[in-house]
């Protein structure tokens, strides 16, 4: 099993915190950056080989993870990071893959039992689902019934979004390699270049192709897009988190 990050973006809506470093290499707190956060509850899963798919800054990225021994890292360059959004990182990750693959968005922070409740699922195509009482036009929203994710997209209504994917999905088998195929069919047309990688998942429920989902709680997890987001991550998922590591 591989964890697949794509770290590449420039995040822009952090400035001026990533004018001179990546998102990846911001300070969480706790002594902690960002990716150093996610390296630690995938470790704790017992998952060993990461691919990381950068793009800006990405020699900064290459350094710190030198240090990191206990960890097998495939970098793979994402050369258009500034003209694309992340379907072309999703596709740089995964194309030369035949194994399981977890993909996990690069500004995601997680607790450790998130990705090990995936873990467990023996399906395809697997995506972590979280849930709360009122969703925003930034989530990237999902419609799910009791078993399959039914629609995931930012532009669901509000009103019909039951849940939101949190950027972590879990790909094998058939799974795969649907995602793959159905990746590079997109990135045949320059129109899909903008488009998020969840757009593929969303063409293949289209297409009658079943994905299941994995729930985990709303504190369990915290997205860092806004400045915001940072204050929160040192309130909530902090508090639950030292004693782990």
């Amino acid at each position: 099993m591989k964890s697949v990050i794509l770290a590449a973006g420039v995040g822009s809506r952090l400035m001026p915190l990533t004018r001179n470093t990546p998102k990846s290499l911001i300070d969480l707190g706790n002594g902690y950056s960002l990716l150093e956060m996610q390296l630690k509850a995938i470790e704790k899963c017992g998952l060993r080989e990461i691919i990381l798919v950068t793009g800006y800054k990405s020699e900064q990225i290459e350094a710190k993870v030198v240090d990191y021994k206990d960890f097998d890292f495939t970098i793979v360059f994402n050369p258009f990071y500034r003209i694309a959004n992340n379907i072309v990182s999703a596709w740089f990750g995964l194309k030369d893959l035949e194994e399981p693959a977890v993909i996990l968005n690069g500004d995601d922070v997680f607790h450790p039992r998130v990705l090990q409740g995936l873990l467990e699922s023996q399906q395809e195509i697997t995506m972590v689902v979280s849930r709360k009482k009122k969703y925003s036009d930034e989530d990237m929203k999902v419609i799910t019934n009791q078993e399959f994710v039914l629609d995931v997209g930012k532009d669901i209504p509000l009103e019909k979004a039951n849940g939101e994917s949190i950027g972590m999905i879990l790909c094998r088998g058939r799974g795969l390699l649907n995602v793959k195929q159905m990746l590079l069919q997109m990135l045949r047309s320059e129109d899909n270049f903008q488009l998020f990688y969840l757009s593929a998942f969303r063409r293949l429920i289209a297409d009658d192709y079943r994905i299941h989902f994995s729930e985990c709680r709303a504190e369990d997890w915290a997205e860092v897009d806004f400045h915001p987001d940072l204050e929160e991550i040192s309130k909530h998922l902090f508090a639950d988190l030292p004693p782990l590591f």
